[in-house]
Parts: structure tokens; sequence; C-alpha cells
């Protein structure tokens, strides 16, 4: 028994596959890291914030980005969730610099602060997807904000003994 594809299926697959390609974009993925988060307005129930993320990209060809959705997560515990359909363009081994609002639960906000202590960096890790003209890069960046014991209102560790 012989199996014959028909040219327009052949075509079609073809089409469909080469399609496919161009939802992933080749590439080393780019490093995005908080600058800065700046709180906005709160209710009892959410708090706005505005994160400022630098995005470093590390290709021989400029990303033209066309959003982006990411999870910012403190210290292993998610903080905020952040979507944008901001365009911008990140040129070649360089780095730009762009400001989203998110939000994320005032409860979850208090877990944060009453979590932190001095016995611990305060850490990030941030996870998402830029979202490009021709396809998507996804991103993975750790980062510490302040190191064990630079919490304000901590005590400067005791110097070490000769």
């Amino acid at each position: 028994m012989q199996i014959r594809v028909s040219p327009v299926i052949g075509l079609l697959a073809a089409v469909a596959l080469a399609g496919c390609a161009t939802w992933f974009t080749n590439g080393e993925p780019p490093e995005v890291h908080v600058t800065n988060i700046t709180p906005l307005d709160a209710t009892a129930f959410e708090q706005r914030m505005k994160v400022d993320l630098r995005i470093s990209n590390p290709n021989g060809f400029d990303l033209h980005v066309t959003g982006m959705d990411f999870k910012l997560d403190v210290n292993g515990k998610r903080l905020a969730r952040g979507l944008s359909n901001k365009e911008l363009t990140v040129p070649r081994l360089a780095t730009a610099v762009t400001a989203v609002e998110t939000s994320t639960s005032t409860l979850d906000l208090i877990r944060q602060a009453f979590g932190m202590t001095q016995k611990q960096d305060l850490a990030y890790t941030i996870t998402g997807v830029l979202h490009l003209r021709d396809g998507t890069l996804p991103f993975d960046t750790s980062g510490t904000v302040l190191e064990k014991g630079q919490l304000p209102g901590s005590t400067p560790p005791a110097p070490a003994a000769p």
C-alpha cells in the first residue's frame, strides 16, 4: 500500500511549519533587571506599582519589542505580574530601560514585608517573555537588591576580630 500526499496538503504543511518557526526567535535570551520599584495608588485589596526594567540585548541584532509578560518574585515569593504592550527597540549589544505598571495583592505585599529578615539577602527573580515583531524570546534573570544586614533600620555587622 502506497501513501500518496496531495501537493496542496504538502504546500499547506510547509507553510504551517514555516509559520511555527517564527513564533520563537533564535538568539541569546536577554537579561532583564529590576532597576526601581515605585509604589502607586493602593486600595484595601490591591497595590499598584511602577517597575523600571533594564533590558540587555546580547545579540548581534536589534530586538523590536512589541510587549512583555513577566512575573516578579522576591525572596522566592511572588510579588507581582506585569503586562505591557509598549513598543521599544533594544539595540544590538546594548540596553534600554522601560517602565511597566504592575499590581499585587495588598495582602501579598504585607506578607512580603513581614517575611523580610536581616539574616537574608533581598533577592529577586524575574521571568517572562518579550514579544517581538517576529516571535517571542523568553528571559529569566535573578539579582540581589540588598545583601544581608543592609535593610533600612538594620545594624551593620560587627567587624571581625583580628
